[in-house]
């Protein structure tokens, strides 16, 4: 006989609304930030007692406040915002959620889905398409009982490294549509890195002279500092932070932080120019905000990169990318380490 429990779905239907919130409350998340508009008031009738309806005043400080509650609480910020043009005030700050990699699950309502062919006041054409690019995933479900399965897809989304938002559009008359509950599935969310990459990366900081670790957001948000300490000081290395890094991902305080790279391509080069290898862990290589001759990608550096955003790894113009999420690879990285004879740098000289 089998132990396997049944699926939640099996034999009953719910609303859309009551589907998604059983999906909520199985994610852990206690709090929808939101600026509602008519299209939105079926989901937020008869609102439950176990979840928070944060109302702000604008949708940018919307986002801004769901981007922080995800970052606090490591979970998707869940956010519903109003159709077209709640959507456009919420931009400069979605954006900020996509550069920032916040997990965060965006909702809009949409027009009623029979009055859609007639382009009825507060429609959004093509909602799905409005804030791509800074959306990792978009969609408005092709019918009602979908929502609950599009809703968990961006949650899922939303969560798997790297992060970001996503954007579900539901019309109006979606939410009390009956459906199947949806049972939540674990995703695992950790990447192991490849052995051959990994063996010549260890090679290369075997025979480096002067080596340079580059610290960037992912460590932090990986929750794997004290991890990327460990590995600095069987190194040996100099620590840098990366440019615009949006997190702390190495103490400023250890003997081996050597300071903050600048997001000038001459200025970065300078600081690394005594490095001889330089390893970017968990983040861009590099992240520029002016233009300028990067000397550092003009070959007398070896470069190294551990990322886990595929895209990060297919943009660096030089060295090795091993994509991976921060704790497999700097586990593995620590094991494979062998003691080395390098003195440790002296660092910054902090007051």
């Amino acid at each position: 006989m089998s132990s396997r429990k049944p699926a939640a779905s099996k034999g009953k239907t719910v609303t859309v609304k009551d589907a998604t919130f059983g999906l909520l409350r199985a994610w852990g998340i206690k709090k929808v930030f939101g600026n509602p508009g008519s299209t939105e008031l079926p989901f937020l009738s008869d609102w439950p007692d176990d979840i928070d309806y944060v109302l702000g005043l604008q949708e940018a400080s919307v986002v801004g406040m769901a981007d922080g509650y995800a970052l606090a609480t490591r979970n998707a910020g869940f956010v519903n915002l109003h159709s077209a043009a709640g959507v456009g005030n919420a931009l400069g700050n979605i954006y900020n959620a996509y550069r920032n990699q916040t997990p965060m699950v965006i909702t809009t309502g949409q027009q009623a889905r029979s009055i859609m062919p007639l382009q009825a006041f507060l429609y959004a054409e093509r909602a799905s398409e409005f804030p791509r690019p800074y959306v990792k995933f978009a969609v408005e479900p092709a019918r009602a009982e979908d929502v609950p399965a599009a809703i968990a897809r961006a949650y899922y989304v939303a969560m798997q490294p790297p992060c970001g938002p996503t954007f579900v559009s539901v019309p109006i008359d979606d939410w009390a549509h009956a459906t199947q509950p949806l049972d939540a599935r674990q995703v695992s969310r950790e990447v192991g890195p490849d052995a051959a990459a990994m063996q010549a990366l260890v090679a290369a900081l075997g025979g480096a002279k002067r080596p340079a670790l580059v610290v960037g957001p992912s460590v932090d948000r990986a929750e794997a500092v004290d991890l990327m300490v460990k590995v600095a000081e069987k190194t040996k290395a100099a620590v840098w932070a990366s440019p615009f890094s949006a997190r702390c991902s190495f103490p400023e305080r250890h003997p081996q932080f050597a300071g903050f790279l600048h997001a000038a391509p001459g200025q970065l080069s300078d600081a690394l120019r005594e490095h001889d290898l330089v390893v970017v862990i968990g983040a861009p290589v590099f992240t520029f905000h002016v233009e300028g001759h990067a000397a550092i990608f003009d070959g007398a550096t070896t470069i190294f990169q551990i990322t886990d955003d595929p895209d990060a790894a297919a943009m660096t113009p030089t060295g090795h990318s091993i994509v991976a999420t921060m704790k497999p690879a700097l586990t593995a990285l620590l094991e494979m380490l062998p003691e080395t004879r390098r003195t440790a740098p002296a660092g910054r000289i902090l007051p």
